[in-house]
């Protein structure tokens, strides 16, 4: 077995167990993902992916949660050609992660909320193309490190839309093919840039909530 494969099981064997805890609630979460890559030339969050997941969260006090989620993940990057002005670039990036994303969760009033934390990801596939035909370039890392903030809103007792900004804080790779990159957090290659709103559903609720 791959060893992206034995650590999505492993992390799947240490989530599941806490559901189970009266401390903890835990639900489901389908959202859409907006990217871009900084550092590949190209801008705007023209990339569209899918964000599916689990998560659980655990309770201190009744405002207060460490948030612990399981979710693949697709960024990337995408640029089509605009002939008006003279603009006859295309590109695409498809980049595939599993992440576990830890956060602290904080309930801001009976509707909002925020987090903040960090997302641990695995590298699983990634496709790239230049004038729609595949390119055979730079390998990208098969681990990332990304910063995670957010905001979330309470629609009823079971279901919750989220909005959450999504950054990477080691490069995803050096550079591309054609040697472009960008300098963020002293380093020189490409970082992955999203934005992921979501609906999450609640399947199991904290004692008392």
């Amino acid at each position: 077995m791959k060893t992206k494969h034995i650590i999505i099981v492993v992390l799947l064997f240490l989530i599941i167990p806490v559901c189970h805890s009266q401390n903890f609630d835990a639900g489901l979460k389908l959202g859409l993902v907006a990217s871009q890559v900084d550092g590949d030339t190209y801008g705007g969050y023209d990339k569209l992916g899918l964000d599916v997941g689990v998560y659980v969260n655990y309770y201190f006090t009744p405002r207060a949660s460490l948030k612990l989620e399981l979710e693949y993940i697709q960024k990337g990057s995408s640029h089509n050609p605009n002939f008006d002005i003279g603009d006859f670039d295309q590109y695409l990036l498809r980049v595939n992660y599993v992440q576990l994303p830890v956060l602290w969760h904080y309930q801001l009033t009976k509707s909002f909320s925020c987090e903040t934390g960090l997302a641990f990801g695995v590298l699983m596939s990634y496709y790239e193309e230049k004038y729609q035909t595949q390119i055979q370039s730079n390998a990208f890392r098969k681990f990332a490190l990304s910063y995670q903030a957010g905001f979330g809103y309470n629609i009823d007792q079971n279901w919750k839309a989220n909005l959450r900004f999504d950054y990477s804080l080691i490069d995803i790779r050096a550079h591309d093919y054609f040697g472009s990159g960008t300098n963020v957090f002293f380093q020189w290659g490409q970082f992955s840039n999203a934005f992921v709103i979501s609906i999450q559903y609640i399947i199991k609720h904290a004692n008392g909530k």
